[in-house]
């Protein structure tokens, strides 16, 4: 357990052999760590001071840093405590609880109205939930909102994976989000999902919409890939986006840690092709999946791909996604 004053996160670090700028890099990993679950809500960040001293970056490029991500919602600063990684469910409407309740309040004033004790309605839904009891022909409809397409499309074949046969994810960007006709399809879903560090954004898109983040993780793949490289490989890393690239090289640290001689870019950088040119390896973010052809015969490629964090899902989104799903039989059942 911390002590009063320190952080609840790992120190962060800051490369300055990278052509990014150490404003981005500080960004980039918080933006990061809580996309994929590494800062959860509640965790207490360094101080500005303490980052000061932790990274050796200007105090005023750190200050602006936590000003835009506190802008975006992303933290928040408690005065005499400290600044931590804002908790994304305190701010989002209760609706849907608020639905519920007057659904189990609906129940309860029929079981009164026909002699049925509450002990026996509690019984009864214990009963139906042990049994899973659900009609086949309900569905949740889930939208998720991402940043890359392909990207996107496999988080949700993977949050398929988890759910019922009837229920239906689908797939699309912020780009895509700028079609009219798909903004009405997302409002009119049941539950609309992003990544964590993009919840402000997409609220700003879709305002009034409950919308819920979900958190990501290193694929098995990638870590089995980048536990098998050898000592002596010479590991390019190519990045999709600047903002990624200190992320990306400790994850890979983390992941490869026998692997010594390791050089890093972005696709916009002018050294890309000598990079491409001197490795005998080389992982790419997503969306970076074109330098595989300029790269040397026989050189070894793969993708450092992210996936659906699994354990967040079954305790967060799937209880939420069982809810509505109670609500839309409800729905259904009134309608009929």
């Amino acid at each position: 357990m911390p002590q009063e004053g320190e952080a609840d996160t790992s120190p962060f670090v800051v490369d300055r052999t990278l052509s990014v700028p150490l404003s981005v890099q500080l960004r980039g990993q918080i933006e990061y760590g809580i996309a994929c679950g590494e800062l959860p809500p509640g965790a207490r960040l360094p101080s500005v001071r303490d980052l000061v001293a932790q990274t050796g970056v200007a105090h005023v490029t750190v200050a602006h840093v936590y000003r835009d991500l506190a802008a975006r919602g992303l933290i928040v600063t408690v005065a005499g405590r400290g600044t931590f990684v804002a908790d994304p469910s305190s701010s989002g409407p209760m609706q849907d609880v608020a639905a519920l309740r007057g659904l189990l309040n609906d129940v309860l004033f029929q079981a009164e109205r026909d002699g049925i004790e509450p002990e026996r309605v509690v019984a009864l839904l214990q009963a139906m939930i042990a049994r899973g009891h659900t009609a086949r022909d309900v569905g949740v409809r889930i939208v998720l909102v991402g940043v890359l397409d392909v990207a996107t499309r496999a988080y949700a074949r993977e949050l398929q994976a988890l759910l019922r046969p009837e229920d239906r994810v689908k797939a699309c960007t912020f780009i895509q989000l700028a079609q009219p006709a798909l903004i009405q399809e997302v409002r009119s879903a049941d539950i609309v999902l992003t990544l964590g560090h993009r919840l402000a954004e997409a609220r700003a898109l879709l305002p009034g919409l409950d919308i819920l983040p979900m958190r990501v993780t290193v694929s098995h793949e990638t870590r089995e890939h980048l536990a098998a490289l050898a000592p002596d490989t010479r590991l390019a890393l190519i990045a999709t986006f600047d903002d990624f690239l200190p992320t990306f090289l400790t994850g890979v640290h983390r992941y490869a840690p026998q692997v010594l001689d390791v050089r890093a870019a972005h696709l916009a950088e002018q050294n890309l092709p000598e990079l491409l040119a001197w490795c005998d390896a080389a992982v790419y973010a997503s969306g970076a999946d074109g330098i595989v052809t300029a790269l040397n015969p026989g050189t070894f490629a793969f993708e450092y791909r992210h996936a659906v964090h699994r354990p967040d899902a079954e305790r967060t989104l799937l209880p939420v996604i069982a809810q509505h799903r109670a609500l839309v039989r409800e729905r259904k059942h009134h309608e009929n």
